[in-house]
């Protein structure tokens, strides 16, 4: 009895120390780590490529419903410009999103760049105005946490969002013979929470009086 509990102790051991060398292995040939890929002992995040290919093509199609997914509990923050205003900027929950376009009441919490007039828009025309406004999908230039002061505007874009993932997508100009002042940038704000990233701020960037 005693040698087949001896047997049995060792049988154990060598299991366990294959099992350990199974999952070595395993983890040095799916952790690959670079700019876009964060790996973490024990934890799996999302690749930051394939979740901000996801979200800017909801935005481009509409995707409701996809791009609820990714907004968490503290909900998505929508600035017109890139002066983040967390006091008047509109905050909108996961429901909200999904059901953003069937939303009849309009946004007047902001104001136009020149004019000083009430932005005074439903979610469907702030979308076309304020988010997608031009094909930011196929933008000649693409940032991840790189700030950039163009024009006369304060971008607090970073120290609003400390800390955070921000992608850009601009275009330094759309129609040659305005030179730069119609560029356009489009700032998507992530929040990385125990390995899931959520989609907490769309920042809309134009040309500024």
């Amino acid at each position: 009895n005693f040698t087949m509990k001896k047997l049995f102790i060792l049988i154990s051991l060598c299991s366990f120390g294959l099992l350990l060398m199974g999952c070595g292995k395993q983890s040095t040939e799916t952790c690959s780590i670079n700019e876009w890929i964060s790996c973490e002992t024990g934890t799996w995040t999302l690749d930051l490529s394939g979740t901000i290919d996801t979200v800017i093509n909801a935005i481009k199609n509409q995707d409701l419903v996809t791009l609820s997914t990714f907004v968490g509990i503290q909900g998505l923050r929508f600035s017109a410009y890139e002066y983040v205003n967390t006091w008047t900027d509109i905050v909108l929950s996961t429901d909200e999103v999904y059901n953003g376009l069937a939303l009849s009441r309009s946004f007047n919490r902001w104001v136009y760049d020149g004019s000083g007039e009430p932005i005074d828009i439903w979610i469907g025309q702030y979308r076309e105005k304020f988010v997608y406004d031009v094909d930011f999908v196929t933008a000649p230039e693409t940032y991840h946490n790189q700030k950039f002061e163009r024009g006369n505007i304060i971008n607090n874009i970073f120290d609003v969002y400390t800390g955070k993932e921000i992608v850009e997508y601009h275009f330094p100009q759309i129609n040659p013979q305005y030179e730069w002042m119609d560029r356009r940038s489009l700032y998507l704000v992530l929040e990385n929470v125990w390995g899931q990233r959520y989609l907490i701020g769309i920042v809309h960037g134009q040309w500024t009086i």
